[in-house]
Formats: structure tokens, C-alpha cells, sequence
């Protein structure tokens, strides 16, 4: 789905993933579950390109729904895969460290297990190791397809960020702004839920980071696209709190 003028959502319920398009080449904004590789072959395929047109892909943080075909990708297309440098060593294949939430606190919602499900399913059960990983850092706008800006938002994983496309409004949040819950299935922006989370608290203190960002559209990890503004969301997120 396009969802702004070069730029789509590629889904398969439960996590996001998108495609930029500049100049006749290609981001990759996360890389969805290891499952998804047909799901992104097609989609460039559609698009009237080639793997060879795929320049880069950036990566939120290192979880493996968001991490699950970058290694494949790189591979394929000799794309640089890009990660903050506080995750670069979980995107390479180290142990990831434990979420200050406790997953048995979602054991009585059902979305708990239409996530899982999916999840274990496609692959994402565990980071598939990515071989060769450069890093970004906080502040830097980089010379690819959309030329991003990094915006550092810890607490979902202590690399997490958010990629601000200024000249085009478009505003990437991967899981530090969420507009639907994947463990709960409660809609509206908010934080990633804390069974997720490296630091609840972090991750809502976060938020500040946006501020003053003036994207049009938010474009999540997970849920439907958002189109009323940084403020709103920001302050929806807050009231929402913890889950």
C-alpha cells in the first residue's frame, strides 16, 4: 500500500514495514519477520525495480520483527544494513537483554496469542545475525533514499529510534510510538507495551524527542498510520501510559 508519494506500507498484520523510493533507488525501513521475504520480493517486484535498486536498509532497533529479512537483503542486493550503535551488537547476533515487563501479564488478553502466533510462525522468534551492520547515531540526516534524520528514542531497546523524512513530513517511529497495541490489541498511539520494553519508563520519557517534529504522517512498527499530527499523538501516548 502507498501510503504517501513514494512511500509503502508492506504488511502482514502485526508488524510494519516500508519501502522508500528516491532517485530510482530504494530504502527498506525495517525488514518485517524472516517470512516476509516473499512478501518484499513482490512488492519490489510491482514497483518496476530490482534488488539491485535496494541502496540501504535502517533498522528502528533489533528485534527480530523488525529485523527478520535485513540479513537476506544485504546479502541479495549488497545493501548496507543500518542500526543505532546501541543495538548493532544484538543486530549482529548478540543475546538479547531482558524486557522490564513480564509477558504472564498479558497471558489473559487475546491478542497476546494472535501475536505469538503470527510471530513464531514467520520466523521472528529470535534475531537472524546480520554479518555486516554500520551504525547511526543521534542527529545525523543520511545520504540515502529519503535522507533520513536519526532521532534517539531509548527504552523499547537502548538503540531505538525514530527517522524523520523533513522535506517530505514523513515521520518513521518503529516501536517508540505505536497506534495499536500488539500484546493487548488496544488502539490509539502509545508506547510499545512494557513486555516488550527494555525501560518503560525510558521509552515514555522518550516521547520529548518528538516534539517540535513537524511530520504530517506517522508511520509506526506497529498499526495503521497517523495523520493528526505530532502533538496529538504525544499527548494520546502519554495519557495511554504503561501497559
Amino acid at each position: 500500500m502507498e501510503v504517501a508519494e513514494g512511500i509503502h506500507r508492506l504488511t502482514k498484520g502485526i508488524v510494519n514495514f516500508y519501502l522508500v523510493e528516491e532517485g530510482g533507488k530504494l530504502t527498506l525501513v525495517d525488514a518485517g519477520a524472516p517470512r516476509d521475504w516473499a512478501l518484499l520480493d513482490r512488492t519490489i517486484s510491482e514497483l518496476g525495480r530490482g534488488w539491485n535498486d535496494l541502496d540501504t536498509v535502517l533498522l528502528t532497533h533489533a528485534h527480530p520483527d523488525h529485523t527478520g529479512v535485513a540479513e537476506r537483503a544485504r546479502a541479495t542486493a549488497s545493501a548496507t544494513v543500518r542500526v543505532h550503535t546501541a543495538d548493532a551488537a544484538v543486530a549482529r547476533g548478540a543475546r538479547q537483554p531482558r524486557n522490564d515487563g513480564k509477558v504472564s501479564a498479558y497471558l489473559l488478553k487475546a491478542q497476546f496469542y494472535r501475536t505469538t502466533f503470527s510471530l513464531v510462525w514467520r520466523g521472528a522468534s529470535k534475531v537472524i545475525p546480520i554479518r555486516e551492520v554500520a551504525t547511526i547515531g543521534e542527529g545525523e540526516t543520511l545520504d540515502v533514499p529519503g535522507r533520513p534524520r536519526v532521532v534517539n528514542t531509548p527504552g523499547h531497546t537502548p538503540g531505538t529510534c525514530a527517522l524523520f523524512l523533513e522535506e517530505r513530513r514523513v515521520l518513521f517511529t518503529g516501536d517508540a510510538l505505536l497506534t495499536w497495541n500488539p500484546l493487548t490489541g488496544r488502539p490509539g498511539p502509545q508506547i510499545s507495551p512494557s513486555g516488550f520494553n527494555r525501560d518503560t519508563p525510558q521509552a515514555l520519557r522518550s516521547l520529548a524527542a518528538l516534539e517540535g517534529i513537524s511530520a504530517e504522517l506517522i508511520l509506526p512498527g506497529h498499526g495503521d498510520p497517523w495523520t493528526e499530527g505530532v502533538p496529538e499523538a504525544l499527548r494520546k501516548a502519554r495519557a495511554a501510559g504503561p501497559s
